[in-house]
């Protein structure tokens, strides 16, 4: 059973990333809208850039911004040399409230899980203290922070907006 689950896993992402059917994303309009990934205009990557909204055929829209850098404060948890800092603009174009809290982000530096940093002194209290409800045609915009090393690196976020491991998701990519 578990490998069937693992082969239906592996067959969903490769249909996901390779045969995505083009009218599940469509073309964002007004001001929220920095740039677009449309289905039939992807890139020769997988990702999808920061600085670019998804929109899903739902409505559901998510833009993560390119990072920011900062040095962590003496508080700053986890510690690292240097933190990544996101914001994520979701703008809820379905028809049904959504809660923040069914958001899902997660980072990678080289295929390795990257600790997403909570420093209070600094504003960032880390995804789980999003707890805010979008109404329809309603957009928040939440911050998040990732331990990274002192250099650039390319670090690539999964945000799954329906919660970790739950379609649909979009991987951003950039240099952090």
């Amino acid at each position: 059973m578990k490998f069937a689950r693992l082969a239906v896993g592996v067959c969903l992402g490769l249909a996901m990333a390779g045969c995505a059917d083009p009218s599940d994303i469509s073309t964002p309009s007004g001001p929220s809208a920095v740039a677009e990934q449309r289905g039939d205009l992807l890139s020769s990557s997988e990702f999808t850039a920061f600085g670019t909204q998804r929109v899903w055929s739902n409505g559901m829209a998510i833009t993560v911004s390119p990072p920011t850098s900062l040095r962590p404060s003496d508080t700053s948890f986890p510690q690292s040399p240097r933190t990544a800092v996101f914001t994520l603009t979701l703008v809820n174009g379905t028809k049904t409230a959504y809660r923040t809290s069914q958001l899902s982000v997660r980072a990678t530096v080289d295929g390795s899980p990257v600790a997403e940093v909570r420093d209070s002194v600094q504003g960032l209290n880390g995804l789980g203290a999003a707890v805010n409800e979008v109404a329809p045609g309603a957009e928040t915009v939440l911050t998040m922070a990732f331990a990274v090393p002192a250099d650039p690196v390319r670090l690539q976020l999964v945000v799954e907006p329906n919660g970790a491991n739950q379609e649909p998701s979009a991987t951003f990519e950039g240099v952090a």
